[in-house]
């Protein structure tokens, strides 16, 4: 199922909790966005760094089998689009720009020939630093439950990261069907401009955040592969507002 029909039923899934809500802090909510905060927090993540030829006879993946993250993110002030009164709440589109650091340490090779997921320890790995920028737009509905800032959100960012890696993986080259050629070498890359994009499902209570976010870096060749990272991550953080 595609990431966007995910979010799709899981915020479609929390609309019956909204009529719990009481119209009357739904201001508060706003006024809660309307400032900026940086959101520090912890999750379980799992990412995947990508090189592989324009034809995609040559291509190479290696993951970290899932891991312990920190989050470290910045939210601007939000700019409502539309808005819809509901009996309880508001439906509210909306966008804001925010940003995110990101750390990538992989070391666990995806062979074409074994599982897509998992990988194995082989000797490969890959290392490096991101961080990313973007306009998010999305939707929100709340107060979730009375006399509360609490809301269910989903949305996309779409912009640009900064992106540098250095590393050592195993291509696997394609010679016949079923059968594949292993190389390894060093590959690098200073500080380029990827392409960014971002999914998030989130709820909110008070300072607090549960969230689920998708992340992906691409549209960028590099030593002529086309490279790119994907790292998906469930969490919570903590706003610092101001």
């Amino acid at each position: 199922m595609k990431l966007s029909a995910c979010f799709a039923l899981l915020f479609a899934a929390s609309l019956p909790a909204a009529a719990w809500a009481d119209e009357s802090v739904t201001d508060e909510i706003g006024d809660y966005l309307s400032g900026q905060s940086i959101q520090l927090g912890a999750g379980y993540a799992q990412g995947t760094f990508k090189m592989s030829t324009s034809d995609g006879t040559t291509k190479t993946q290696i993951t970290d089998n899932g891991r312990a993250a920190l989050i470290l993110d910045f939210t601007g002030s939000e700019h409502v689009l539309g808005k819809m009164p509901m009996k309880y709440g508001d439906a509210v589109l909306g966008f804001n720009f925010g940003g995110t650091y990101g750390h990538l340490s992989v070391d666990k090779q995806l062979n074409p020939l074994s599982s897509a997921i998992i990988g194995q320890n082989l000797g490969s790995s890959a290392n490096g630093n991101y961080l990313a920028a973007a306009p998010f737009i999305y939707l929100r509905l709340g107060p979730v439950y009375p006399n509360t800032d609490s809301y269910w959100l989903a949305g996309y960012g779409l912009g640009g990261a900064l992106f540098n890696f250095h590393g050592n993986p195993i291509f696997y080259t394609q010679t016949a069907p079923g059968t594949y050629l292993a190389t390894s070498g060093p590959v690098s890359s200073g500080t380029k401009l990827f392409l960014y994009q971002t999914w998030r499902w989130q709820f909110h209570y008070g300072n607090w955040d549960v969230l689920f976010t998708a992340k992906q870096l691409s549209n960028r060749q590099v030593m002529g592969y086309n490279t790119s990272y994907e790292d998906y991550s469930i969490g919570f953080d903590y706003n610092f507002t101001f």
